[in-house]
C-alpha cells in the first residue's frame, strides 16, 4: 500500500511510510533522551525504605559522633564538683572554655568581648544559673553545656552527610571513567585525605567545592575544559569557554531539609546561568532527599532545558547513568 501512516505516541510523532520510519522528537521530548531513568518525577522521589534506611545509619553515626561530647560532659560535672560556688568556677581556666560554653557564648559571640568583658558576662550567667536551679547548679551547667554542644553536633553532623554525598559522587565518576578504561588523575585535600579535590583525565578537569571569579560563589561540581596540562586551575576558571558543565551535589537524608537544599542548589545553579549566559555549560543536580513538589519542579526544569540532567543520589541507575554522561564530554 502506497502512502503515509500519521501514528502520535504522547509527544512523539512516528511517521511510517513504504521505505523507513522516520521518528520526529518534540523539543520537550528530545531534552529528556539524555536521561534514560528519569522519565517522569516520581523517578526522583526518595523511596521511604531508603529514607527510613538513612535515618537509621544516621542515628548510629550520631550516637558515634555524640560520645565524645557525653564523656567531656562528665569529665565536666567531675570538676564542679570541687567548688562550692559557681562563682568560684571563674578562677579554674582549664574549665573556662566549657563554662563560657555552658553559658551560651559562641565562639564568634566572644571575639566581641575583652576578656575582663567576657568574664564579667560569664559570672553574671553563672550566678542566673544558681538562682534558678539552687543546689542543683551543676547539673544546670552540664545540661546547659551539652544543649550548645548540640547545636555543634548538628552542624557536624550536617558536614558528615555533605561529605558522604561528594564521595559516594566522586567513587561514581571514577568508576565511570575505569569503564571508559581511563585512569585519571586524583588530587586529595592535604587536611582530609578522603575529600578529593579535583579529576583529571586528558583534556578535562573535574573540580570540587570552587568559587570562580567569574561566578562569585562557591559550586559544588565543575567539569573544565583542558586543553594544556601545565595550565593553572584559577587561569582555567577565569576562561568562560573552558566550562562544560557545573553541578550541585546535596546529601542528607531528612525530608525537612529537602526543600532547603533544592533552593541552595538553585541559586547557585541560577547564578551560573546568569554569569556564563554567553557560553552557558551543561547543569546537573543531585539530591539524596528529595520529595514529590521538589521533584515536579526539577523535571519541569528538565523538560523546560534549564537543567540538562539530574539524579537522586540513592537511586544506582540515575547516579550511574549522569556520571556516565558527564565523563563523555
Amino acid at each position: 500500500m502506497i502512502g503515509s501512516l500519521i501514528w502520535q505516541i504522547s509527544s512523539i510523532s512516528v511517521i511510517m511510510n513504504q521505505n523507513s520510519p522516520v521518528i520526529h522528537y518534540h523539543a520537550e521530548e528530545l531534552r529528556l533522551t539524555e536521561l534514560r531513568y528519569v522519565r517522569s518525577s516520581k523517578d526522583l522521589v526518595t523511596p521511604i525504605d531508603v529514607t527510613q534506611s538513612g535515618f537509621l545509619q544516621q542515628a548510629l553515626r550520631k550516637t558515634k559522633e555524640a560520645s565524645p561530647y557525653v564523656d567531656h560532659a562528665k569529665q565536666l560535672l567531675d570538676k564542679l564538683q570541687m567548688s562550692l560556688k559557681p562563682q568560684d568556677l571563674i578562677n579554674i581556666k582549664e574549665i573556662r572554655g566549657d563554662l563560657i560554653t555552658a553559658a551560651g557564648f559562641s565562639d564568634k559571640a566572644t571575639n566581641y568581648f575583652s576578656p575582663p568583658e567576657l568574664e564579667n558576662a560569664l559570672l553574671e550567667v553563672l550566678q542566673e544559673i544558681e538562682r534558678k536551679a539552687g543546689p542543683d547548679w551543676r547539673t544546670e551547667i552540664i545540661y546547659r553545656f551539652l544543649l550548645t554542644r548540640g547545636d555543634t553536633l548538628g552542624g557536624v553532623m550536617r558536614n558528615i552527610m555533605g561529605a558522604e554525598a561528594k564521595a559516594k559522587f566522586t567513587g561514581a565518576i571514577l568508576a565511570a571513567l575505569q569503564n571508559k578504561d581511563i585512569s585519571p588523575s586524583v588530587i586529595y585535600s592535604r587536611t582530609n585525605v578522603d575529600k578529593v579535590q579535583q579529576i583529571s583525565w586528558p583534556e578535562r578537569i573535574l573540580l570540587f567545592d570552587k568559587k570562580p571569579k567569574l561566578i562569585g560563589k562557591n559550586v559544588d561540581v565543575i567539569l573544565l575544559r583542558q586543553s594544556e596540562s601545565n595550565v593553572l586551575v584559577t587561569a582555567l576558571l577565569d576562561r568562560k569557554g573552558n566550562y562544560l558543565a557545573c553541578g550541585e551535589v546535596k546529601g542528607g537524608i531528612d525530608p525537612a531539609g529537602a526543600d532547603e537544599h533544592w533552593k541552595t542548589a538553585y541559586g547557585a545553579l541560577d547564578r551560573i546561568r546568569q554569569k556564563l549566559q554567553e557560553r552557558q555549560p551543561k547543569l546537573f543536580f543531585i539530591g539524596a532527599a528529595i520529595e514529590n513538589s521538589m521533584a515536579e519542579e526539577i523535571f519541569s526544569q528538565l523538560k523546560s532545558g534549564l537543567l540538562n540532567h539530574a539524579a537522586n543520589l540513592n537511586v544506582p541507575q540515575q547516579l550511574s547513568d549522569l556520571v556516565a554522561w558527564l565523563v563523555s564530554f
